[in-house]
């Protein structure tokens, strides 16, 4: 069985730890690389210094870890926001972070696509021209510093599926830009896992891992809701993904549920 890459993200520890403890701890359940939240506690561009860059780059280099991606969550920032005071708040929130990335030798950041309002939502060409243009300043900032920008699928976004991210992606036609698919987002919208990462294809970057059903949106340990692992891993099989794959769990019991999860994903062939 081909293997692959398995990772965790600091997700599940952001309210009861900093991240260097978290990293410890994820180094204690057995993974070495990460998918790290970009938000106090954890780390925020605002808060680190050059000195404790460069710091944060030699811990890493002794204790045989690395960062996939930074991550930052879309709770505070919005790139498809109506206002355009907003809109340039979260483009420079990015563009901060790109300059985090190329300090610490990150490869990549997450980013959710904007949130749109569940009532009187704008258009979805408005939200898609303003997530356009936002993206238009970030990539070559990103693609100088050797960064991608990967879009995350989410149901609150102007574009929750694969298929509409793809059409997006290859509309806008930067390689600068790719796909993290989050398997429990598209279980959540009724997406089949499978067909998406065939559709992802060549703009899959990363995926990430928990459940969830269709009637709740979740990011439970593995194992506990709908989401077929098995069919999941063999898709990215089928396209030749050399990619992470990121736990991300929400959970009370995060040290016993992130070796759970290494050790149920193991058996589908993560590593």
């Amino acid at each position: 069985m081909e293997t692959l890459s398995l990772g965790a993200s600091t997700w599940t520890y952001l309210q009861t730890c900093g991240l260097e403890t978290a990293l410890q701890r994820l180094k204690s359940a057995g993974y070495s690389r990460f998918d790290v939240l970009t938000i106090p506690p954890h780390l925020w561009p605002y808060d680190i210094d050059k000195t404790q860059r460069r710091a944060l780059r030699n811990l890493l280099a002794g204790e045989g870890l690395s960062f996939d991606s930074l991550n930052l969550p879309s709770t505070d920032q919005n790139l498809c926001s109506v206002t355009l005071q907003m809109r340039e708040y979260s483009v420079q929130q990015f563009l901060d972070i790109i300059d985090l990335c190329e300090e610490v030798c990150v490869p990549m950041i997450v980013v959710v696509p904007g949130r749109r309002a569940n009532f009187v939502p704008p258009p979805l060409e408005a939200a898609h021209g303003w997530l356009k243009a936002g993206l238009e300043t970030l990539v070559p900032h990103a693609e100088r510093a050797g960064v991608r920008l990967i879009l995350e699928n989410h149901h609150m976004s102007p574009m929750p599926t694969v298929q509409q991210m793809v059409t997006f992606l290859d509309e806008f036609g930067s390689d600068q830009l790719g796909i993290a698919y989050d398997v429990a987002n598209g279980e959540f919208v009724g997406e089949d896992q499978t067909r998406a990462i065939r559709t992802a294809g060549r703009w899959l970057r990363q995926v990430h891992l928990s459940d969830a059903s269709r009637n709740k949106w979740d990011h439970a340990p593995i194992g506990r809701s709908a989401v077929d692992f098995a069919a999941v891993a063999q898709a990215l099989r089928e396209i030749g993904f050399s990619g992470t794959s990121i736990v991300e769990l929400i959970s009370e019991t995060p040290d016993a549920d992130m070796a759970d999860a290494r050790q149920e994903l193991h058996r589908h062939g993560w590593r």
